[in-house]
């Protein structure tokens, strides 16, 4: 389910709707329409370059110890222009102790991304008042969407969808820590050299639960794909650009050349969208794994 999305240019803000239903849930969030807007016509085409970055609010999770977890994703809505812009004065997240962990890469293969990274909250925030509001400024042009917890609308749960798909599970060594869900986990910083192939390595295991008359979902492959989350602008090249686990379980093995030096963070998706009740537009089911890369000349 997707979440609201406010747009400011320098003299003023709009909302960039996901959905019919959320001119609902913004009015719900308290999301105010200011004095101009941008006019974006619906069969308008898609501008290869100089439009906008749209952060966007996922949805929120309710956890067991009484915090909440914020679900942030976006949408580059240039069909070719691919942007880094760097953590800082176009890419922040406020309040500022929830800021550093949004992307700094937009690529147009996704254009559009779900659940990328998470902020966890306190259980204060139960009050639906308080917000955490990402804002990026691309070519020009600033959005910004707060993510909030109470909006029933947004709200996400872990447990099993239709046919008992969840997200698969993920370790960065064969026994090692085990991560789930949009909250992944993180593997030991690695090193790199510009032009050489950094070999990176996951374990994954589906860990669905399936009816044992579900003859189509019985045995699920789970997909893997690796994204630059965060780094210099120079490209990253993945080969194989997703690699399938069959039956789920299993090593899945990939290589990474740099472009160019510098601090980069990677991100692994790990999902099993082969089942039919398994999507990125349903918020289900993927894990998200993340390693920091020092790249030298």
């Amino acid at each position: 389910m997707r979440g609201p999305s406010v747009a400011r240019t320098a003299a003023a803000a709009r909302i960039l709707p996901a959905a019919l239903l959320l001119l609902v849930v913004c009015a719900a969030a308290d999301v105010s329409l200011h004095a101009q807007e941008r006019q974006r016509l619906p069969l308008a085409p898609i501008l290869p370059k100089g439009d906008e970055v749209a952060p966007f609010f996922e949805g929120w999770y309710r956890n067991d110890d009484g915090t909440f977890t914020l679900s942030f994703g976006f949408f580059n809505l240039n069909s070719e222009q691919v942007l880094d812009i760097p953590v800082g004065p176009d890419n922040f997240i406020e309040p500022a102790e929830f800021d550093g962990a949004q992307p700094t890469h937009f690529p147009v293969r996704p254009r559009r991304d779900r659940g990328v990274f998470h902020v966890t909250v306190p259980a204060s925030y139960e009050d639906g008042e308080q917000a955490v509001v990402w804002t990026i400024t691309a070519n020009g042009w600033t959005n910004a969407t707060p993510g909030r917890v109470g909006i029933p609308a947004l709200q996400l749960d872990y447990g099993p969808r239709a046919m008992g798909s969840v997200p698969p599970v993920v370790r960065f060594t064969a026994d090692g820590p085990a991560g789930q869900h949009v909250q992944g986990m993180w593997g030991e910083p690695r090193t790199a050299t510009v032009g050489e192939p950094l070999t990176l390595t996951l374990w994954t295991e589906e860990v669905s639960v399936r009816a044992p008359d579900d003859m189509v979902n019985q045995v699920v492959d789970v997909g893997l794909s690796w994204f630059k989350h965060q780094g210099p602008a120079g490209a990253i090249t993945v080969d194989p650009r997703r690699v399938t686990v069959e039956g789920g379980t299993g090593e899945a093995t990939a290589s990474v050349v740099f472009s160019e030096p510098g601090e980069y963070v990677l991100r692994a998706r790990i999902d099993n969208w082969d089942a039919n009740d398994s999507t990125g537009g349903d918020q289900c089911c993927w894990t998200n794994a993340y390693v920091r890369v020092t790249v030298t000349p």
